[in-house]
């Protein structure tokens, strides 16, 4: 069985190369990411806490009234 590489015993210059040889994201697909948060994510998100708060207080209201 064949040990696995240890990624603190590389040498830095190693881990460069790994790194830069990552394609940079392009226009459209930063574009396409902001759409993404702007239309989709962050309405779930506010909307999800929105209710999660107006379903703590509703609780709150039933177990102390």
């Amino acid at each position: 069985m064949r040990p696995l590489p240890s990624p603190v015993l590389t040498h830095p210059s190693d881990r460069k190369a790994a790194v830069d040889s990552a394609p940079a994201p392009t226009r459209r697909a930063e574009g396409l990411m902001f759409l993404w948060l702007a239309v989709l994510v962050w309405p779930v998100i506010a909307v999800g806490t929105v209710a999660a708060y107006g379903f703590s207080i509703w609780m709150y209201q039933l177990l102390t009234h």
